[in-house]
């Protein structure tokens, strides 16, 4: 019988990072690496679940009338702008109130199912981004086909390509994957040092290669070689809060391969750029730049906020 509380049940008879390393060593890994759990998510979201879910949270009427005519807006499709085609599931891409809508769908869809079938089994969600943990594999493979039916019943379908299971403890294994990503961190068992010096195993998360990569090339696609007309001011204005959010985002976990990486990659940039405004070899403005940090030690977000001089 269906739960009353849950309005999609009742319908079908569903700035800074905080990551809890996971106790359990299997875990039922969907939507990794940027991708989705659930294929085509955005396209295939049930309008009538949405607006269950809206109903059971007594939204005024007027709520509900704006909700549904951003859901049912016409799409107009590409190369034929005089087509509009009108929408009876999915939300519209890139819509200001897609997301807050698809969270609300997953939360009785997902959460508040996983409470009652799996009360026990941990599990994080961002958006359609889910990580469960599980003790064992069998029951990673118990809960997947779970999950798989459950989104089945609410007209989703599970993106089998970028859903995995994942072993991640310090014993080894090889019959299996041993790392997944997950919101631009890769989570992994790492060597660490403790306060006594002594190294030991244990996984940790740690900004993502595709998120320094990205960051690799967002800083060149800044061009700050070529800026020798502006002023180091200037520079750090239009920078500073990108390095920031950077900084604050992944600079908690992993932090000597990230600062490391960060540093070394906009550093370098800098330093072709004070060779290209004063005309000088590497060696004079590695001088310059040390002596304008000096002066200025707060003027460039990753020279105060990434402890360079351990790095």
């Amino acid at each position: 019988m269906a739960n009353s509380s849950d309005p999609v049940d009742t319908f079908v008879d569903r700035t800074f990072p905080c990551f809890l390393v996971p106790v359990q060593p299997w875990e039922l890994v969907s939507g990794h690496d940027g991708c989705s759990l659930i294929s085509a998510f955005f396209d295939n979201v049930r309008h009538d679940l949405i607006i269950k879910a809206l109903e059971h949270h007594q939204m005024p009427k007027w709520v509900i009338l704006y909700c549904t005519r951003w859901l049912e807006a016409p799409m107009q499709t590409e190369g034929q702008p005089e087509l509009l085609k009108k929408r009876d599931i999915g939300t519209p891409q890139g819509g200001v109130i897609s997301p807050l809508l698809a969270n609300l769908f997953l939360h009785y869809a997902f959460d508040r199912w996983m409470e009652r079938q799996y009360r026990h089994r941990p599990f994080e969600r961002y958006a359609d981004d889910i990580v469960c943990h599980c003790s064992t594999m069998n029951e990673a493979i118990h809960l997947r086909e779970a999950l798989r039916s459950r989104f089945q019943s609410v007209g989703l379908t599970i993106n089998e390509a970028k859903s995995k299971i994942v072993y991640i403890d310090t014993f080894d294994r090889f019959n299996v994957e041993t790392s997944f990503t997950f919101l631009g961190y890769d989570f992994k068992v790492r060597t660490l040092r403790n306060r006594k010096g002594q190294l030991f195993r244990k996984c940790m998360p740690g900004a993502s290669k595709k998120a320094m990569k990205q960051m690799t090339q967002t800083v060149k696609s800044w061009k700050i070689h070529r800026s020798t007309t502006e002023c180091a001011e200037d520079l750090a204005r239009r920078y500073n809060a990108v390095l920031r959010g950077w900084i604050n985002y992944y600079g908690k976990f992993w932090y000597r391969n990230f600062s490391y990486h960060l540093w070394r990659v906009f550093q370098s940039r800098l330093l072709k750029w004070v060779q290209g405004r004063h005309r000088c070899s590497v060696k004079k403005a590695e001088q310059r730049l040390a002596r304008l940090r000096k002066e200025k030690p707060d003027l460039f977000a990753h020279w105060y906020l990434l402890r360079a001089a351990n790095v």
